[in-house]
């Protein structure tokens, strides 16, 4: 962590660094550690350390919520199909919950939880899929849990900047053997694993509401085989799915703080699923570009932009040409083609 110096009672230039004010009376006593505030990508802010060798670090702002401390990230595949929608746990708990289409149009989710809030259970946990890689290369080496993928894919996940927990290479870390359903703890993975990345800026920025949006009592999205609504129940969104009220098993009704439908194209995978014993294209997501989103939060919608410059770029999420800025809390982004 930077640390800065003062200089005639002037702050030192540090990029990335917000800017803080001292009077000269205060720079002269400066003698003892100081600390400066920074405004972290989610407009939280954090505190940088000051000249004292012994004074513990400050805690830094959850960038994926806004709100409480950042720690280490591991993302789950959550099945979405079927019986499935009735034995999901852990959602709630999520900080950011992307919802993705795979082959036959269905759908799933990929999951992120940090470790200073993750629940005691998630899952239940499937398979990888090609969109995942670009989708969570901006985060870091977070951990990706998954239950398998079709062959062709593999070298690529083992290649991508990811810590793979699988069945394969974990088997103690999944319930019934890693089939179908198995569920997965998070303190046990993030202990098998201490060195996945510490959440860290992927473009969210959090704060109030900004000017322009229009009341909105519900929000949907469609993929071919499954549909999604989200109605406002006060400042959060409840998740329906197939025309269903989702529930978890462990937290009670699915909701989210935020919702973000981003319109992205929809294009074929390079890999082909026999699994099912019939050929299947697995489709991928393409979340590197640019294209239209819709904002809803406060019971409000705003409507916007999304860009990501490069697979491992933040994604910046803009109304009017500034940063549209997310309520601190859970957000659920929805890949819709």
């Amino acid at each position: 962590m930077q640390t800065l110096r003062f200089l005639s009672g002037q702050p030192a230039d540090v990029r990335g660094l917000g800017r803080r004010r001292h009077g000269r009376r205060r720079a002269v006593r400066a003698l003892a550690p100081v600390a400066a505030l920074a405004v972290l990508g989610g407009g939280a802010l954090f505190g940088v350390s000051g000249c004292s060798s012994t004074a513990p670090p400050e805690p830094v702002t959850n960038p994926l919520t806004g709100s409480g401390t950042a720690g280490h990230v591991l993302a789950v595949k959550i099945d979405n199909v079927g019986a499935a929608q009735h034995q999901q746990t852990g959602l709630n708990s999520a900080d950011l919950v992307y919802v993705i289409e795979v082959e036959g149009g269905l759908s799933r989710y990929l999951a992120v939880f940090d470790g200073a809030n993750a629940p005691a259970r998630v899952g239940p946990v499937r398979s990888a899929r090609q969109t995942d890689i670009p989708l969570l290369a901006p985060f870091g080496r977070v951990g990706l849990a998954y239950s398998g993928a079709i062959s062709g894919l593999l070298p690529d996940l083992a290649a991508a900047n990811l810590q793979t927990v699988t069945p394969a290479n974990s088997p103690k870390l999944f319930s019934n053997g890693g089939s179908s359903p198995t569920y997965i703890n998070p303190a046990d993975v993030f202990a098998a694993f201490p060195d996945l990345a510490q959440a860290q800026d992927v473009g969210l920025r959090f704060g109030a509401a900004p000017a322009g949006g229009r009341p909105a009592t519900s929000a949907s999205a469609r993929m071919p085989a499954a549909s999604f609504a989200f109605t406002a129940s006060g400042a959060r969104w409840l998740v329906s799915v197939d025309g269903k009220q989702a529930t978890t098993s462990d937290q009670g009704p699915t909701a989210a703080d935020n919702v973000i439908i981003q319109h992205v194209s929809v294009v074929p995978g390079k890999y082909t699923d026999h699994n099912a014993g019939h050929p299947d294209n697995e489709v991928f997501s393409q979340t590197t570009g640019q294209g239209r989103a819709d904002f809803y939060r406060d019971g409000q919608v705003w409507h916007g932009r999304w860009s990501k410059s490069a697979d491992d770029a933040p994604t910046d999420y803009t109304i009017a040409g500034g940063p549209m800025l997310l309520t601190p809390g859970h957000t659920w982004i929805v890949l819709e083609g």
